[in-house]
């Protein structure tokens, strides 16, 4: 396939930024976080998530659509309220809040920047096998079709750069060197070291733990109300909390652009993945409380550890669909014909 032709076949799946930003707005509307009549302004939401105005926008227009937020006549959007109803808000019924949201204790979902979050979307692309090796990412046409800004792009493709996955093209882009099981052994290699060692420091005596709590508190709720998607939000939340209360601000730093997001199996449901690992959270958090920093350690490692057996599974998956091993080859279906390639130059 010439660059071009892959340039054009960048991203079979569009990653839904107006998705994103609808789920986090609408959460913070149902938890009352942003209050009835609070104005949603399109420049500081596009500034706030890094990305341009256009999915801002679509999903502003959703949010009114399924009545968590209405237009005025001058055409600014606030969220919608209602006298009478719990705190102001008149939710869609379903969603409607049974408890005055001044009795919990309820905290904002705590995501990644816009670069880490384009990083772990095109990284799943090219462990998918959706972005091929080879591929040309411009910085134009990546941002056009991601909906985000150029920047969260740029700074992106210097991640993926670090960990091998593409290599940089001056002021162009990058080209997919493509995924292997090393580079996934690598990848959570590093991890491991990062973040077992976030957890020590965040087990001894004297560490603020309140927001590790406070977010564990939150992923529990939303695995008893069977909210997987939440779940995994505020999975990714936990491990940001435990990087922040470790108070090594370089490890925090890392272990943000090494976050990769591929532990969310493409084999399993989400239901799957968050009934697995809220088990390791659980004893991981009970470590933290107790201070125990070598056991806090040893799961975090063994967390990563079975979180990598998890990919590379998924990842063989995928290499081997459509395709025969045998005697050391790997053969491929080309023009309805079969090709053999050494199995090591996919390993």
């Amino acid at each position: 396939m010439k660059a071009d032709k892959k340039e054009n076949a960048l991203l079979k799946g569009k990653v839904s930024s107006q998705d994103l930003i609808f789920s986090v707005l609408s959460e913070k509307i149902k938890k009352g976080i942003l209050s009835a009549g609070e104005e949603l302004k399109q420049v500081e939401l596009a500034k706030s998530f890094g990305v341009s105005r256009m999915p801002v926008r679509e999903a502003l227009n959703r949010l009114v659509a399924e009545g968590y937020a209405e237009k005025l006549s001058n055409r600014h959007i606030i969220v919608r309220g209602k006298k009478g109803s719990p705190d102001g808000l008149d939710l869609p019924m379903q969603e409607k809040i049974k408890e005055p949201l001044k009795n919990t204790a309820i905290q904002p979902i705590n995501l990644l920047p816009a670069r880490e979050q384009v990083a772990s979307y095109l990284r799943k692309a090219i462990f998918r096998k959706e972005i091929e090796t080879g591929t040309v990412l411009t910085l134009e046409e990546t941002a056009r079709r991601m909906g985000v800004s150029v920047t969260p792009v740029r700074e992106a493709l210097q991640l993926l750069s670090s960990q091998g996955l593409v290599r940089l093209r001056p002021n162009k882009g990058a080209v997919v060197l493509g995924m292997s099981t090393k580079n996934i052994r690598d990848h959570y290699a590093v991890r491991a070291l990062l973040e077992g060692e976030a957890a020590y420091l965040a087990a001894q005596e004297g560490t603020d733990i309140s927001g590790i709590e406070a977010v564990y508190k939150d992923m529990k709720r939303s695995l008893a109300e069977k909210n997987y998607s939440a779940y995994k939000d505020y999975n990714e939340s936990f491990h940001m909390a435990i990087w922040k209360a470790c108070g090594n601000e370089k490890l925090e730093h890392l272990a943000a652009n090494l976050w990769s997001g591929l532990s969310m199996g493409y084999l399993v449901t989400e239901e799957e993945y968050a009934k697995i690992s809220s088990i390791e959270h659980d004893e991981l958090m009970q470590a933290l409380r107790a201070h125990d920093g070598k056991r806090a350690r040893a799961l975090m490692v063994a967390h990563m550890k079975r979180s990598m057996e998890d990919v590379l599974t998924n990842y063989r998956s995928f290499v081997t669909r459509g395709r025969k091993i045998k005697n050391g080859y790997i053969y491929f279906i080309n023009k309805q014909k079969w090709i053999a390639v050494p199995a090591l130059a996919h390993s």
